[in-house]
């Protein structure tokens, strides 16, 4: 019998364990999230996940199945009791930071083409500049969210240094010096960012080769995870180019420089929701 009791006092801190494991779980997605589309989207990120690792999460979610309806069933206990609010609370949670969380702004390829068409020189002038100022074969990546910095990484192609976290200006001085880069450069390229109505970079000046070979990615707008970029080339896309882009919802090729891109969220996410009219519409 003292046996029996206390692997049922077992069952229950594992049980509680596990849902208290959800209710961490949330929390942190909840409060690391800029808006309830990218809450939206963390959350269809861990499904497929458990999707792809059913083998470990299909006897969780048995287990947290079972506590729920074993709570529901006569006799009710402390421990019982002490279940249910979990679950209760976990449930409550998920809608809570849905609705507190702000609503993004919406983005299609069409606002792209809108933006493109009315910000068009000073993209290129931005482009232009953050070159001028870079040494050879040497690159920034500079991208903000919500008016803070996300992302900034200085690549002097025998080093590449993360300033995210960096306070100390002097510091900060150095590692923009080794790539040819001032504080007051830095200042005009984020002034010249925002008069473009862009929200990061990804400058190369000069590669020898690779990703970013013949082009230059300004970041537009965020939704959710998703981040729709331009993707703005040196020289014309060749016919197999355009047909590698066209073939993918992630890429939609506007002319012969410039195609619009879309990363992020989990595979089969969201892209250009609007794409097939879009194509329609312009091919």
């Amino acid at each position: 019998m003292k046996v029996k009791t206390l692997l049922g006092y077992l069952y229950w801190v594992l049980e509680v364990f596990l849902l208290l494991s959800i209710t961490a779980t949330i929390v942190y997605i909840g409060l690391n999230c800029y808006d309830d589309s990218e809450y939206i989207d963390s959350l269809g990120s861990i499904l497929v996940g458990m999707l792809w690792l059913w083998f470990i999460f299909l006897p969780i979610f048995i287990i947290v199945l079972f506590s729920f309806i074993r709570c529901l069933i006569p006799p009710t206990s402390i421990c019982k009791k002490v279940v249910l609010f979990l679950h209760i609370l976990n449930v409550v949670l998920l809608f809570m930071f849905y609705i507190i969380l702000p609503k993004p702004e919406p983005c299609d390829a069409a606002l792209m083409e809108k933006h493109f068409k009315i910000h068009h020189d000073e993209m290129y002038d931005l482009v232009r500049y953050v070159r001028s100022a870079l040494d050879d074969s040497c690159s920034i990546t500079l991208e903000y969210r919500d008016n803070k910095v996300k992302r900034f990484i200085i690549d002097n192609n025998s080093e590449r240094k993360t300033c995210t976290s960096i306070k100390n200006q002097e510091e900060l001085e150095k590692i923009l010096h080794t790539a040819g880069l001032s504080m007051q450069e830095l200042t005009v390229i984020q002034e010249k960012m925002h008069k473009a109505g862009i929200i990061g970079i990804d400058i190369e000046k000069n590669p020898v080769s690779g990703y970013m070979a013949n082009k230059s990615i300004l970041q537009y707008r965020w939704y959710g995870i998703n981040i729709y970029e331009f993707a703005l080339y040196d020289r014309p896309l060749t016919k197999e180019e355009k047909h590698d882009a066209s073939s993918m919802d992630q890429f939609i090729v506007y002319n012969d420089s410039v195609v619009f891109e879309s990363y992020g969220g989990y595979p089969g996410g969201r892209g250009f929701p609007d794409i097939d009219e879009y194509q329609s519409q312009h091919h």
